[in-house]
Parts: structure tokens; sequence; C-alpha cells
């Protein structure tokens, strides 16, 4: 069968042990070699380790660089990952076409990898451009702006396509690659596979896109005892430094309402003693949805990208609390289903909303209707979709047999 490189250079380890492992894990089922190339290995090691596969250290910007303006479109990220400084760029593309010359994959699929998409142009082998509707943007020139919802063009914008088409084209000349008239060209590829829905894509424009479906691991993770009582319960999955996690611990208090809480990337237990109280659990391991689903009458979120579609997909309206760019554009499709509430500020009504959220039944009723349109879900056809236009590509390439 087929080598295949699968590459996450700008994703977190969670991309990667959510999308890139599960997507490893199917194709090796279906008598592939999976390749993962990681920008953590120490954190991917845990996961990836034991399962047998082939793990990689990706090549990687080092440097911060400074003086730029806020993100407004992909493009302002490229500047802060390597295209801002062309003998850099140069390197950093040079170590993506010998890794891949060294590795003979036979197919490349890029997750948030938008210099190995520079670099990989011309290798002669197909290459699948992957991941979910963030990680994967609309190609267009300009690129298109994150903050859809307020689309006022930034005055940095054409100068960040500028510089970093002006970067590229230069590290290009120096490496024997095609220059490129816009931006969006150094990140096309010959296929590309988002794993979303329609609804949910970060980018409410996008004209036509290659949705496979989600992933959302509804049976990760072990049972959680649940407090007892009748009153609302909400789920709460956020960071445990999520700057207004204490605001709504004592807000749910406030509400009379349980929780559950599940807080990524900490373990420590002072924190989770301080945390709970009577009606208020901390949830040792991640919650399976189908616990979720049984239990809990509404969520609080970040706009994890995983998560948040698992709890819309079992029914659940949420409270959406965003810290990060991504995770306001997927807040904001929810709210514009009408199965959440959106609060972006330092001093939110957190007590207000959570009260709305079991007070008023239109919140519950869209997010059953979005988890009606997909009771058929299952990630495995999801990854099924994704492995079929591997195949494809590889069907397709003149040196696959």
């Amino acid at each position: 069968m087929a080598r295949v490189l699968l590459a996450g250079e700008l994703g977190t380890t969670d991309a990667v042990r959510r999308r890139l492992l599960p997507l490893a894990l199917a194709l090796r089922a279906q008598g592939h070699e999976p390749l993962l190339m990681v920008n953590d290995l120490p954190k991917a090691e845990a996961t990836v380790g034991p399962l047998g596969l082939h793990l990689l250290q990706a090549p990687l910007w080092r440097a911060r660089v400074a003086g730029l303006p806020p993100v407004h479109t992909y493009t302002d990220l490229l500047l802060r990952s390597g295209f801002v400084q062309p003998t850099g760029l140069q390197g950093l593309a040079r170590a993506w076409r010998d890794s891949v010359r060294l590795l003979r994959p036979d197919l490349l699929v890029l997750d948030h990898s938008p210099v190995a998409l520079f670099a990989t142009r011309a290798l002669g082998m197909p290459r699948l451009r992957f991941g979910d509707g963030y990680s994967c943007p609309p190609l267009a020139c300009p690129m298109p702006p994150m903050s859809w919802w307020n689309a006022t063009p930034e005055p940095f914008d054409t100068i960040g396509e500028r510089n970093a088409l002006h970067v590229a084209n230069q590290a290009a000349a120096a490496l024997g690659l095609p220059a490129a008239a816009q931006v969006s060209e150094l990140l096309a590829a010959d296929g590309e596979a988002l794993c979303t829905v329609p609804e949910l894509d970060a980018y409410e424009s996008r004209a036509a896109g290659s949705h496979c479906g989600l992933l959302v691991a509804p049976h990760e993770g072990a049972d959680t005892p649940w407090p007892g009582g009748d009153t609302a319960c909400c789920f709460v999955a956020l960071h445990s430094d999520h700057p207004l996690l204490d605001a709504l611990v004592a807000a749910l208090r406030a509400a009379g309402q349980r929780a559950v809480l599940q807080l990524a990337g900490s373990s420590r237990p002072d924190r989770a003693a301080a945390l709970t109280s009577d009606g208020i659990v901390v949830a040792r391991t991640p919650v399976p949805v189908a616990q979720v689903q049984r239990h809990c009458s509404h969520a609080v979120v970040d706009g994890h990208g995983a998560i948040t579609p698992g709890l819309l997909l079992a029914g659940k309206p949420l409270l959406l609390l965003p810290t990060r760019i991504e995770q306001l554009m997927l807040a904001h499709r929810v709210q514009g289903l009408g199965a959440g509430l959106l609060l972006d500020g330092a001093d939110p009504a957190l007590e207000a909303a959570l009260r709305r959220l079991v007070d008023e039944p239109a919140w519950a009723a869209a997010a059953a209707a979005f988890a009606e349109r997909h009771h058929a879900h299952d990630d495995a056809h999801t990854l099924a979709a994704v492995v079929a236009r591997c195949d494809a590509l590889l069907s397709a390439s003149p040196g696959h047999t």
C-alpha cells in the first residue's frame, strides 16, 4: 500500500490527538503506512508513542516576531510562522523538502502547515490539505478576514499580503520553486478534507468546501459521578487557566445550578478542591459525550473545535466564552444557529446568561434541531470520507501503483 506522511506544523497537541492521530490509525487499518510529523514531540509521545506509529519532529519557526498588529487574516499567521524573513523561510522550507525526500511518502496530509504547503510544491507527489475550517482557510485574494462578522478591511491586510508574498518568492527563487502571484497560491494543494460541517465552518462565507463531517471523540474519557439533585445541571469544558473560570463557578452557585467541570491543562488537586463545593464536581478525566447527554441540561465551553460540536450533537445549548480567535469564529457560528449565547468581554453577565439558557427554551430547541439534522453522525464515517480522499489522490498519482 502507500506511505502517508501526516504533518501538523502549527496545530496543538490536542489537534494531533483529535485529528491527525485518528486519521493515521484509520489509514493503518486500511493497510497504509502512516508517519506522523508534529510540532511538540514530548507532548505527542504520551498519546502516539504507545500506538506503535512513527513519530517525527516537524521543522518550526522559533523566532518571536514583534511589531505586528493583531491577527486578522491567515496571512498574519504566516508572518508569525516564517514568512517574514527570506533566509529563515528558505531554511525551514529546505528542511521540509529534505525530510520529504528522505522519507519518500506517496502522499502528504498537511494539517495547519503553511510552510510545509509552500515548501512541498513541485515535488511530484499528491498533497491533501486537512483540518478544520480554521486551519484550512478559503483560498482567496486577499485572504478573507477571520472576524467575518465585522469584516471591515484592516489597513495592514494589503501590506501583510504583499510582504508575505515578497518573502515567499525570494525564498522560492533560492530553492528553485515557482513564484506565486498571491498568498493563496502558497497554500494550495491537490485536494482538501475539512473535518467540520457547513454550519460550523469557521469561515461563514466559504463558497464551497470539502466538508467530510465532524470529529468529536464521543467515547473519550471515563464515567464521572454527577452531583445529585433536581436543579439544572451544567457541563463546563474550559481550560484551567481560563480568566473567567472562578467567576463562572461563582455564577453557577448564585444561579443554584449544579455542574461538572472538565478542566484542561491542570491536574493540581488544590485547584480542583478550591472549585469543588456542594453540587459542583471537578472531573478527573474527560467526560464521555454520552454521559453528558444523559445528565446535563446546558453547557459552558470556550469554543473548542471538537467539544463544542460534540455537545451540539448531544442537543445541548451552550454558553460560549472564547479566548482565542479560532474559538471566537466557531462561537459566532453557534450563536448564529441560535444554539448558543456568546459572551465576549472582560466582565460578562455570567449568572444572567446561565439562567437564560435554562429558562428560555429557544436555545435548547435550536441545539436539538442541529442534533436532529446530524443524527447520523459518526466519527468513523468522517474518517472514512477522509481516507477515501487520500485513496483518490493516490490512485490519480502517476508514481503510485
